[in-house]
């Protein structure tokens, strides 16, 4: 594959051309449904992250990193990245670079690095300007299932390898780097001498070429800082913006490896910014800016990760706000109670979209609140010329932290409204159950009314009826004027009286079977209490006794 480097000219994000974003929500596709277990084999101490100083056996896993690196499935067959670099007070972005690209940049920063000399030698003096080295790097899904994390870096393993040994990476970056979703806090690893400076014993012998005289008490500077950005809309954007720093001091050179999505809008975003800061332009007289802070990178991204959350406060705002105007016209006319329905359920997603954008709030809020402290570890590096330019990276920092806050007051008033609404409707609801509560009493009531009336007919004439019925019998015979009684009358009785009887003695045995079996279920769960409350006494005296008996043994 071959390279091309050009100077970054301004481009139009497809995020700026593209249509306000919709309320349609995109079926989520659950990354994590096909991950891969990391394969642990036998620790190899000479290979990376064991021989790497930026290794640190408390937190990092050096089998489960090594797994990583040997599944060939993580990396893609051949290297494509970009390369930003601020080199001799002029920026400059070559694309599509490969393999032997990548390697041919290494040597070329490797030559740059002056030598420092050992005891008693005399000193070359250490580069005036500040070099910046940005390796812009995505994430794939390719067809096949076989990655750790689904995604595919667009790194080959052996360029992987070079730039984890090259810039000593901290091993914790690694799954970062294939798009691991990480809920953990940002990195900020600094080794200290001494007499308490930051360093880091550096010896820079990458691909065997020794630059750094063999003194061992010969310390490299070192600062690294590595975050993952929040993911606003997690629907949509499922692989994470994962950013690496680290500063060599003496040589005031920076390193950044950002990953992102393919085809990612924010990313020509911020190479766009890079270029209207640091690319001179003699045709429009661009005043070149200085690159000496090394936090500037952090802060262009932070502040691009924070523009994400725009679009899609506004969806929420939206969306909550129709919402809102439905709940309103309800209550000033209720309607079909199948709307609530809908409503609700509008309401459950954006109580649920409030949630996750609260969560990303704190995690860019936490994020920010690392980086103000890993910045204060370079404050002394900074000359009174240079402060300024410190300053405001402290004050851009400030800025954004600040930022996150008031958006996270934004979704907390927009989730109280939320329930405020969710809880009207309950009222609402309620308040219809109830009128229609009293409908219905008052029709049993008139019902009931009606049953009076009818019972007290039934009642009056209930005994005519009865003499009626019995006269209106064969055993009574009112003919020719004379009133005889049949001999059989006995009958009646005799088959009356014992149906009569069965009728209320199997109504007696059903309630007797019902009423014992809910005595029962009562008895056994009391007894049940009963019974846990006897074994707890015991234990406890068995406890106290084994104690009196400690307290007598002393």
């Amino acid at each position: 594959m071959s390279s091309k480097s050009t100077n970054l000219q301004p481009q139009v994000s497809e995020a700026l051309c593209s249509d306000p974003p919709t309320l349609v929500r995109p079926p989520p596709t659950r990354l994590a449904r096909h991950y891969v277990a990391v394969e642990r084999a036998d620790l190899d101490f000479s290979s990376y992250p064991s021989n790497t100083e930026t290794f640190i056996p408390s937190i990092h896993d050096a089998q489960y990193c090594q797994g990583i690196l040997r599944n060939f499935e993580n990396f893609s067959p051949q290297t494509n990245c970009d390369i930003f670099q601020f080199v001799r007070g002029q920026g400059c972005l070559e694309r599509d670079i490969d393999g032997r690209g990548v390697n041919t940049f290494l040597e070329e920063a490797i030559k740059r690095i002056p030598r420092i000399p050992s005891v008693g030698a005399s000193p070359r003096a250490l580069p005036s300007e500040p070099e910046t080295h940005v390796i812009f790097c995505s994430l794939v899904k390719p067809s096949a299932i076989g990655p750790n994390f689904r995604l595919q870096s667009s790194l080959s393993l052996n360029t992987t390898k070079k730039l984890l040994e090259h810039y000593q990476i901290s091993p914790q970056f690694v799954p970062f780097l294939l798009g691991e979703p990480n809920y953990g806090a940002p990195g900020s690893f600094s080794i200290h001498d001494v007499n308490g400076h930051l360093a880091k014993s550096g010896k820079y012998t990458p691909f065997s070429r020794t630059k750094v005289d063999p003194d061992p008490n010969t310390t490299t500077t070192f600062v690294e800082f590595f975050c993952q950005h929040p993911r606003w809309n997690v629907l949509e954007v499922q692989q994470p913006w994962s950013v690496y720093m680290s500063y060599d001091i003496p040589i005031k050179r920076t390193f950044y490896l950002v990953v992102t999505g393919v085809n990612c809008p924010k990313t020509t975003l911020v190479k766009d910014r890079l270029f209207q800061s640091f690319c001179q332009n003699q045709d429009h007289h661009i005043a070149r800016r200085s690159f000496a802070d090394p936090f500037f990178i952090h802060t262009l991204i932070s502040h691009e990760s924070l523009n994400d959350l725009k679009p899609v406060m506004t969806v929420l705002r939206t969306h909550l706000y129709d919402q809102l105007d439905e709940v309103d016209a309800y209550a000033r006319k209720p309607s079909d109670r199948g709307s609530l329905e809908k409503l609700t359920t509008e309401l459950h997603k954006i109580s649920q979209d409030a949630d996750s954008l609260l969560a990303s709030a704190d995690m860019a809020i936490m994020v920010t609140d690392r980086m103000l402290e890993s910045h204060q570890l370079v404050r002394h590096l900074f000359t009174y010329a240079k402060y300024d330019e410190y300053n405001k990276i402290e004050a851009a920092l400030s800025f954004l932290r600040h930022s996150a806050q008031s958006n996270k007051r934004w979704m907390e008033s927009y989730k109280n409204r939320k329930d405020i609404a969710m809880n009207l409707v309950f009222n609402l609801v309620t308040q219809q159950d109830a009128y229609t509560n009293i409908l219905i009493a008052r029709e049993a009531k008139r019902d009931g009314s009606s049953m009076k009336i009818i019972a007290a007919l039934t009642t009056f004439f209930l005994p005519a009826t009865f003499v009626a019925t019995l006269f209106g019998m064969a055993f009574f015979d009112f003919s020719d004027g004379a009133f005889t009684v049949a001999p059989n009358t006995w009958v009646y009785a005799a088959v009356t009286m014992p149906v009569m009887a069965v009728t209320v003695l199997v109504w007696w045995v059903w309630d007797r079977i019902t009423v014992g079996s809910r005595m029962k279920g009562l008895l056994f769960a009391r007894r049940e209490s009963v019974t846990d409350d006897i074994e707890a006494l015991k234990g406890r005296m068995v406890a106290r006794v084994a104690l009196d008996k400690a307290e007598k043994m002393r």
